[in-house]
């Protein structure tokens, strides 16, 4: 019995340093880059902004850190890691890594093709990451997320996915998509378009004029934005290719949405043109189902059957529910369908597959040298589209009688 306790004590002690971590680091030997802004440079080619995350030692705040910002020029992402380097006492890792944001002017000039050629492996980038598109400069953009002192990168995650699924109004691909878009050559990209406005009256300044014991909304005048972040999401920018071409308003993606069956839920206030002058009809519409059935040919053609469920959220005063009821089933689909023809039109102007009908069109061919042959945008230019909404209205009314 002792050599057989013996024996498991050597055991213990040889494997008890196999039980440890493989190269243990310390916490503060990196910088996590959580966002990446690439601006057109003045000596180099790049602009290059690093938001890092930036933690702090009370409990339970951790989400709340905020960022630091580093930022310099250099011709790509290596040698502006490497110039920054210089000057922090820490590494940057980009394992957490949430967002691109790359100015419309880059965009446009097909920047992104070049920037990106690194290797995500190496680096420990996630293919999930996202692309945005800044109207202005990327480092405002970013500068305008940090506004706030305690708003993170997370906040920004949590507001496009809510204005994706909530209102339909917020278009999500990881860059994955881009490579697979490009690579492929069936359909092409989207990437939310932000934007940074310096008048927004952020959480921030109210607490602070608070602390100050001043009225937080003393300078507010009518028409101030007040509240929140100062960067939000704007609409959605459209590619042919690595190359931004166009661009969609935020209502205009929710049609984008729709027609690609990745609309859940929104509003849509429509015109009342009834004998009763009274402004317009606001529905909540639910996505039931999308199909699409693509019909090859001299001319291609393609229709999109979309079923929505609506409920009224505003009605005109004194409309009753049957009145109500006829007018959503004669006006609203009509409404959507006209918008969605229109949404289809300006991508097709920009030379962008976004609705991906390219992807129902390589379907149909039945051999690989028909699949080489296809030309995206030939085949966007003579698409014949004709979509076709059907509403069911299934919610109650204000007065609360049920349709």
């Amino acid at each position: 019995m002792k050599r057989i306790i013996c024996f498991i004590l050597v055991l213990l002690t040889v494997s008890a340093p196999l039980c440890g971590c493989l190269s243990p680091v310390s916490l503060d030997v990196y910088g996590y880059v959580i966002s990446i802004g690439v601006d057109r440079g003045k000596d180099k080619r790049y602009y290059i902004t690093f938001a890092l995350q930036r933690e702090m030692q009370e409990s339970n705040t951790q989400t709340e850190g905020g960022a630091d910002i580093l930022a310099c020029e250099g011709d790509c992402l290596d040698e502006a890691r490497a110039e920054l380097e210089g000057r922090v006492p820490y590494s940057l890792s980009f394992s957490r890594m949430n967002f691109f944001i790359f100015s419309e002017e880059t965009a446009r000039r097909g920047d992104m093709a070049d920037f990106l050629s690194i290797t995500f492996d190496a680096e420990k980038i996630r293919t999930s990451a996202v692309a945005v598109i800044s109207k202005g400069k990327a480092y405002e953009f970013i500068g305008g997320l940090s506004a706030n002192n305690d708003a993170n990168i997370t906040k920004l995650q949590t507001a496009v996915m809510l204005d994706m699924e909530k209102n339909g109004m917020v278009t999500l691909m990881s860059v994955s998509r881009l490579f697979e878009a490009v690579e492929t050559g069936v359909f092409d990209y989207c990437a939310p378009m932000g934007r940074m406005d310096p008048e927004v009256i952020t959480d921030m300044e109210q607490k602070k004029a608070q602390a100050e014991g001043k009225d937080p909304l003393e300078k507010v005048e009518t028409g101030d934005t007040v509240g929140g972040l100062k960067s939000d999401m704007d609409g959605t920018a459209l590619f042919s290719g690595w190359i931004m071409t166009g661009e969609l308003t935020r209502d205009e993606t929710a049609y984008l949405n729709m027609a690609n069956g990745e609309f859940k839920n929104g509003t849509v206030s429509v015109p009342f043109d009834g004998s009763r002058d009274e402004g317009t009809v606001t529905v909540l519409l639910t996505m039931d189902k999308m199909k699409r059935s693509m019909i090859s040919g001299a001319r291609p053609s393609v229709v999109v059957n979309i079923s929505l469920k609506a409920g009224v959220h505003k009605k005109p005063v004194g409309l009753g529910s049957d009145e109500m009821n006829e007018w959503i089933m004669t006006h609203i689909p009509g409404y959507i369908e006209e918008r969605l023809a229109e949404t289809f039109e300006k991508c097709r102007e920009a030379g962008s597959d976004a609705m991906r009908f390219g992807t129902d069109a390589v379907k149909l061919m039945k051999s690989r040298r028909e699949y080489e042959a296809f030309d995206k945008k030939e085949f966007i230019n003579a698409l014949d589209v004709r979509f076709k909404v059907e509403i069911t209205n299934t919610d109650k009314l204000m007065s609360g009688e049920h349709v």
